[in-house]
């Protein structure tokens, strides 16, 4: 083995328990993170403590729903102009891939990864006959690995210097001898607990010692970029399995998405790791508030000790009469919530919206200014936050699709039906593709990525992208485009408004008829005067309703509270709906 690879297997393997052992922090900040994430309610393993105002799940939810809303598309095309019409076809027939593996999901989940500590993905081809880990023989697939399975070398300065990297998984007994062809591979006892003895993120929901349906074996697969192999080998038994020649992309089958860098580290800081501090001490805040809240009473007082009328008042319902000649009791309040206290929350609060990109804009939660104006720059400006981890994400996906391409263009066999527009008509050609059908290398093609079919497109978001180009570019034109032939089509308006807004009963509302070709006349044979007038006249007033924002209101209570002076109109907002 050492000869076949020019290196110690046995020295190889000291070397990856010490990388593993350095990720052992990470992983234990993840898995404290991913607690505060579930609360106390998820299942035995979550958080200790009651999370009543979830700002973790919150930002995370926002953040992936910006980044990944949903499968991306690739745009294909050629470096040569006599291959163009066949990166069309490449185009269309990589296009299938994300919903025959459900790439979004997986992409989905990756980016909640990343927000935690590291999103990983694993992409390969089953080649070797063998149904495993869910994926059949010629089927590309794209996997989650989880921090807690994944490792690399931790003593390079870059990615680029690696000398390995790899992950563990479960493995069922019967699939392992006959991929591996080894009748002495052994189950393992299935653990939640990691190599180095720590707790993994399945513990949030499930515990160790459970009787498996199926015996499973742990196994570890190495990459070895330099020597271009792929090792594979028991984690428990540390005996090796088997070792196959790379013969995939250049890249490797480990795509990582990372969303700070840390100037002379290899993995990044997690956005997660830099709310948490405020999550927890928002949650401290609150559910002290609560316990002041819950214990804040008022009691009756008697003078000299009158048990008997403190007993009959508290017998009595509400509307009784009672028969009382004793001295009239005193109410007594005792407890309440400490005015600084909630007013060092509602800061708390505002300050992880702040930190974490102005949630409130990026969410749609609120309005975050007075005016709409205002409002739209906020929104602009929070996007500008999210560019660079839109920016990274959508690299980290055209990665992934590359490597796609790649086992789809080199696969010999593996043919595929495509529907071919032809441009200008609503025509669509049946064609085959496939390694006959394909023209020139997979080097003469560029693959880049819609960065468009990764955003939110929902019905409710085209009927607003409807009604904006509308108001802003076509009605202001209408006049140069009736002159250029131009017309709308109100009865095609009417449906497509109808379908996005899931609103059927307007077409029935919204009715069209044939115009005559005549012109209506009147007896006598001249023609009917039109009563539409030639000139128009609107008058617009814009008229300006006290309104509030969250932040506005949450200042102003903030001030009262601390026993400081505000003005009466910012008092006065502290009732005010939000706008």
């Amino acid at each position: 083995m050492s000869d076949e690879l020019g290196i110690s297997f046995t020295g190889l393997k000291e070397s990856v328990s010490w990388s593993i052992q350095q990720f052992a922090r990470p992983r234990e900040n993840r898995l404290a993170a991913l607690k505060q994430y579930v609360g106390s309610h998820y299942s035995d393993g979550g958080a200790e403590k009651r999370v009543p105002t979830n700002f973790l799940e919150l930002a995370v939810s926002i953040y992936t729903r910006q980044l990944a809303a949903q499968s991306p598309r690739v745009l294909v095309t050629a470096k040569n102009d006599s291959l163009k019409p066949y990166a069309m076809n490449a185009q269309i027939a990589l296009n299938q891939i994300p919903d025959e593996i459900q790439l979004g999901e997986t992409l989905r989940r990756a980016v909640k990864e990343a927000l935690f500590s590291l999103g990983i993905v694993k992409i390969g081809i089953a080649s070797n006959g063998v149904t495993m880990l869910g994926h059949d023989y010629g089927q590309s697939f794209v996997d989650i690995v989880s921090i807690d399975d994944y490792f690399l070398d931790m003593t390079a300065k870059s990615l680029g210097g690696i000398q390995y990297e790899g992950n563990d998984y479960w493995m069922q007994v019967d699939k392992a001898r006959k991929r591996y062809n080894s009748d002495k591979i052994e189950p393992d006892p299935y653990t939640v607990i990691g190599e180095q003895g720590e707790e993994r993120a399945e513990s949030v929901a499930a515990a160790g010692g459970a009787k498996e349906y199926k015996d499973r074996t742990w196994v570890r697969d190495l990459w070895l970029p330099e020597q271009q192999k792929v090792l594979s080998y028991g984690v428990k038994s540390g005996e090796l399995l088997g070792t196959v020649d790379w013969d995939g992309p250049e890249t490797g089958p480990y795509h990582k998405l990372g969303y700070s860098d840390v100037p002379g580290n290899l993995l990044p800081l997690p956005p997660v790791s830099l709310w948490r501090d405020l999550h927890e001490l928002a949650n401290a805040l609150f559910r002290k508030i609560g316990r002041q809240a819950d214990g804040k009473k008022t009691v009756l007082a008697f003078r000299g000790g009158n048990d008997d009328a403190a007993a009959i008042i508290r017998n009595a319902s509400d509307g009784d009469g009672i028969n009382y000649t004793g001295e009239k009791p005193e109410a007594i309040t005792v407890g309440g919530v400490d005015p600084q206290a909630l007013a060092t929350f509602l800061q708390t609060k505002d300050l992880f919206s702040y930190l974490a990109g102005n949630l409130d804009t990026m969410g749609g939660l609120a309005a975050g200014s007075d005016t709409v104006g205002q409002d739209k720059l906020m929104s602009e400006a929070a996007s500008a936050r999210l560019a660079d981890m839109q920016e990274q994400t959508v690299g980290f996906t055209k990665g992934i699709f590359k490597s796609l391409a790649w086992y789809e263009w080199t696969d010999p066999v593996r043919k595929r039906e495509i529907e071919k527009p032809v441009e200008g008509t609503n025509i669509t050609l049946r064609r085959t593709w496939s390694a006959e059908t394909r023209k020139g290398n997979f080097l003469d093609y560029n693959f880049g990525l819609d960065v468009y079919s990764m955003q939110n497109d929902t019905p409710a978001a085209k009927l607003q992208k409807i009604g904006a180009a509308l108001e802003r570019f076509l009605f202001p034109a209408i006049d140069m485009l009736s002159a250029q032939g131009g017309q709308i089509d109100l009865n095609e308006l009417t449906n497509v408004i109808s379908d996005l807004s899931n609103l059927p009963e307007l077409k029935r509302i919204v009715t069209f008829q044939t115009p005559s070709e005549d012109e209506p006349v009147q007896a006598g044979g001249e023609s009917r005067p039109s009563t539409k007038p030639s000139n128009t006249t609107r008058t617009y007033e814009r008229v300006n309703r006290p309104g509030a924002t969250r932040s506005g209101k949450d200042a102003a209570l903030t001030t009262l509270l601390m026993g400081g002076n505000s003005q009466p109109s910012e008092n006065a907002s502290i009732g005010r709906p939000t706008s």
